[in-house]
């Protein structure tokens, strides 16, 4: 390896094949600005991104994973103790960092996570350990979800009440810990204009990097199709933080009126876990529009862009941000990967935010919170099919270079080294 080379310790809740493309592609182009990341991740049997995790020095921990569903149970549940009481998982992750850095040593601290504490207090202490400066990855806040669906699990047999009790109380040691965290960081990166206001409470070294797409696999195509289709990919976690019901009653109403047929008008739904499946299969069937959709597993990154650049339309769902039980400032992988691919995106319904700022800045389609807006935008999407067979966006090109992954990567790489440089290593 290059002498000139630095070593990134990067401990992260997740690394790919699982869900997780902002440090996944962050490594696959750290290496042409002078980086070397070295992963430390929890083991997760998902397989999203395969192709991201080749050739990265990645160490895995199993912390209950297993083939034995009751097994699994019982470790989840002890885990779940122990990381109350004594922060399990921390200790777990820093002691097998520790190894890994007395073997490469290391120039920088980097924790990534999404709205969890895990594992930034242990890159805290491994920074101050190794006096390094430490950078915080914030992918997700608690702050921006409406109704608890930061917990992803609910404990069996208790009432609902109990559990909502019980996923306050970690709330707010997850806030309490990660705000400690954040205060010790050198500096915080973060990926909307909303997640920098609210971090810098707390931390006044507050980076804005994008979510963004790989410039190596999202790029347009001109792909003729016999069909008009609406493609959406991706999770829906509940109703109040992505709402299609603008749509389905625009598909309700243009076919009543004999503007639409099944034949060639589609809807399709690539999703990525159970929770997704059934909340679009209540709205289908609460809106009797079963003959207008297609729902599918989600498929690897690589088979994305062909489904992208075959569709007409690319959806968007969110909700609107303002209001105390609403969504805040959300601003996945989806809508830049959208971006790159230059197809008329329909955002449903408008957050009245950074997801319409984002769009009507590109020039890549319309923020609808309408239903006229939705059909209006419709028809004139799916006349430009039927004289084509296909569509194009006339995109701001410039204004979208800059959530090119690779791009964000320099400026990751950018602000490693001028904290390097700077020697400002905050005493924690």
């Amino acid at each position: 390896m290059d002498r000139t080379m630095k070593n990134v310790l990067i401990v992260c809740d997740a690394f790919p094949p699982a869900f997780n493309p902002r440090m996944g592609y962050l490594c696959k182009y750290l290496l042409e600005y002078g980086w070397n990341p070295i992963v430390i991740t929890e083991y997760s049997p998902q397989n999203f991104y395969n192709d991201l995790a080749k050739g990265i020095n990645v160490t895995r921990i199993n912390y209950y994973w297993s083939k034995n569903n009751t097994l699994q149970k019982l470790k989840y549940a002890f885990v779940f103790l122990a990381e109350l009481i004594m922060d399990y998982k921390h200790r777990a992750a820093k002691k097998k960092a520790t190894v890994i850095v007395e073997k490469h040593g290391i120039s920088l601290v980097l924790s990534s996570s999404s709205c969890r504490t895990y594992p930034a207090i242990a890159a805290c202490q491994l920074a101050h350990r190794y006096n390094v400066p430490f950078v915080v990855d914030l992918r997700d806040i608690i702050e921006q979800f409406p109704n608890n669906e930061h917990i992803s699990k609910q404990l069996p047999g208790i009432a609902s009440f109990l559990n909502n009790a019980l996923a306050t109380v970690i709330t707010k040691r997850f806030i309490r810990q990660r705000d400690k965290v954040l205060v010790k960081a050198d500096a915080v990166t973060t990926v909307s204009s909303w997640h920098r206001e609210t971090l810098s409470q707390y931390n006044k070294y507050v980076d804005l990097i994008f979510n963004g797409f790989d410039p190596d696999l999202f790029y347009p195509q001109t792909i003729q199709n016999d069909r008009f289709i609406i493609t959406y990919t991706g999770r829906i976690e509940s109703i109040e933080l992505k709402d299609p019901s603008l749509l389905f009653a625009a598909v309700v109403d243009l076919s009543a009126r004999k503007l639409i047929n099944p034949e060639t008008f589609r809807i399709r739904f690539y999703l990525t876990n159970e929770i997704s499946k059934n909340i679009i299969s209540a709205l289908i069937q609460q809106y009797s529009v079963a003959e207008f959709t297609d729902c599918f597993d989600t498929v690897q990154n690589i088979e994305l862009p062909k489904i992208l650049n075959e569709s007409s339309v690319l959806l968007l769902l969110t909700n609107k941000s303002s209001g105390a039980k609403c969504p805040k400032g959300i601003m996945g992988t989806k809508i830049f990967e959208y971006l790159a691919v230059e197809k008329p995106i329909l955002c449903v319904r408008n957050d009245e935010a950074c997801m319409e700022e984002t769009i009507n800045s590109a020039r890549a389609g319309l923020a609808a919170a309408t239903l006229k807006e939705v059909e209006h935008f419709i028809m004139e999407k799916y006349a430009e099919w039927q004289q084509h067979k296909y569509t194009r966006q006339q995109v701001n090109r410039p204004f979208i270079q800059q959530f090119s992954r690779k791009y964000q990567a320099g400026q990751f790489a950018t602000l490693f080294q001028s904290l390097v440089n700077d020697c400002r290593v905050v005493h924690r």
